[in-house]
C-alpha cells in the first residue's frame, strides 16, 4: 500500500467544487464515455490516456515519465496528474447514462513499466460523500490504492525464461504466450496494463469489500496502539468465495508477536479474530451489504479459525455478543 495524502485532500476539494458546477443531466452518453475521458484529460490536463470498460467498470490507463522519486514516493507531478485523471473519471461516471459502479486508474512509469499504481473507487461512495452521508476520512479509507509490480509482467518474464531454457523457436513464443498466458484477470490483484494491453475485469462489490476490509485490517495493525506494540503483521488477505451453496468473506491474517512480548497463543488468535470481525462488521454495515452467509477469520500462524453468520456479526458490532460467546 502506498500513502497518498495532500494530493487526495486537494482532490476532495475538486469534488466539492464539481458538485456545485454540475447538475444531474446526462452530459456524457454511454457510447461517448471513452472518448469523453480521453478528450477531457488531453484538453484540460495535457495528459494522454487510454480508456477501456469491462461491464460496469471503467478503467483509465495513464503513462507517466516520473511516477516515483528515489524514496519510492509518488512525485508531486505524478500525484497531480493522477488526481486530474481521477477527477475526469468522476465527472464522466457521475454524468452518464451508462451503468458505472467502479472506476479504476492504472498509472505506471514508462521507464519502469513493471511498476504500477492501481486506484479503485466505488461510484456510490462518491455520491455518498457529496450527500454528506459519509465523512471525508471514511471516504478515503473506502478507496483501494496499491503500488505493485505488474502481475502480467512477472508472469511473462518467468514464462520467457522457461521458453529460453527449452530453446523454443522465437517465432512460436509470442503465439504460445498469447494463447496460454495472456488472459483476463480473475481477481483485483491481477488488474493492470502491460505491453499495450489492458488486463481488467468487471469489479464486483463483494470482492471490492473483501479487499477493502483486508486493507483496513492492515491499517488497524498500524494505528491501534495495542496491536502495534504487540504484533508484527506479515500479511492480511481477503476474498469473497461461494462454495457449497455458501457465500463467505474469508480473511487470512499472519501476525507474529513483537520481540520482548509474550502471551498465550489462544489470546493472540482471539485478538486477531476480534480485530478482523470488528473491521468486517464496520465495513459490511456501512455498505448495507446483505449478500453473504458468513465471515471467516483465519489465524495463519496458529492455524485457528472462527466463522460467524450475519446475525452474529451484527450482534458483535453492536456489542450485544462477545467474541467468547460466538458459536456457544
Amino acid at each position: 500500500m502506498v500513502s497518498i495524502k495532500k494530493p487526495f485532500l486537494l482532490f476532495t476539494i475538486y469534488y466539492l467544487l464539481f458538485t456545485i458546477l454540475c447538475g444531474c443531466t446526462v452530459t456524457y452518453p454511454q457510447d461517448k464515455i471513452r472518448e469523453s475521458i480521453v478528450r477531457i484529460c488531453k484538453q484540460e490536463y495535457k495528459s494522454d490516456v487510454l480508456v477501456e470498460t469491462a461491464g460496469r467498470t471503467m478503467v483509465i490507463y495513464l503513462p507517466l515519465s516520473d511516477l516515483m522519486d528515489f524514496s519510492f514516493a509518488l512525485t508531486k507531478t505524478a500525484s497531480e496528474k493522477i488526481n486530474d485523471v481521477i477527477f475526469s473519471a468522476a465527472r464522466v461516471a457521475l454524468s452518464t447514462d451508462a451503468r458505472i459502479d467502479f472506476y479504476c486508474v492504472i498509472a505506471h512509469d514508462i521507464k519502469v513499466p513493471e511498476l504500477q499504481i492501481i486506484i479503485i473507487k466505488n461510484v456510490e461512495d462518491v455520491k455518498r460523500l457529496f450527500a454528506n452521508d459519509i465523512s471525508r476520512g471514511e471516504y478515503m479509507k473506502r478507496m483501494l490504492i496499491d503500488l505493485r509490480w505488474s502481475p502480467q509482467a512477472k508472469k511473462e518474464q518467468v514464462v520467457k525464461e522457461i521458453f529460453n531454457r527449452m530453446n523454443l523457436d522465437p517465432k512460436w513464443q509470442g503465439q504460445v504466450m498469447e494463447d496460454f498466458f495472456r488472459s483476463d484477470p480473475t481477481s483485483l490483484g491481477d488488474i493492470g496494463y502491460w505491453n499495450n494491453k489492458f488486463y481488467i475485469k468487471d469489479i464486483t462489490k463483494p470482492e471490492f469489500l473483501a479487499e477493502q476490509i483486508a486493507n483496513r485490517i492492515k491499517l488497524e495493525f498500524r494505528e491501534d496502539k495495542s496491536l502495534k506494540e504487540n504484533f508484527l503483521l506479515k500479511s492480511a488477505k481477503g476474498v469473497y468465495v461461494s462454495q457449497n451453496g455458501k457465500r463467505l468473506f474469508r480473511f487470512e491474517v499472519f501476525a507474529e508477536r513483537s520481540a520482548g512480548t509474550t502471551t498465550g497463543t489462544i489470546e493472540d488468535s482471539d485478538k486477531i479474530f476480534g480485530t478482523v470481525l470488528s473491521v468486517a462488521a464496520h465495513v459490511i454495515h456501512g455498505y448495507h451489504f446483505k449478500d453473504y452467509d458468513g465471515v471467516e477469520a483465519f489465524d495463519q500462524k496458529e492455524g485457528r479459525s472462527i466463522e460467524v453468520d450475519p446475525e452474529e456479526l451484527e450482534a458483535f458490532r453492536t456489542k450485544k455478543l462477545k467474541l467468547s460467546e460466538i458459536g456457544v
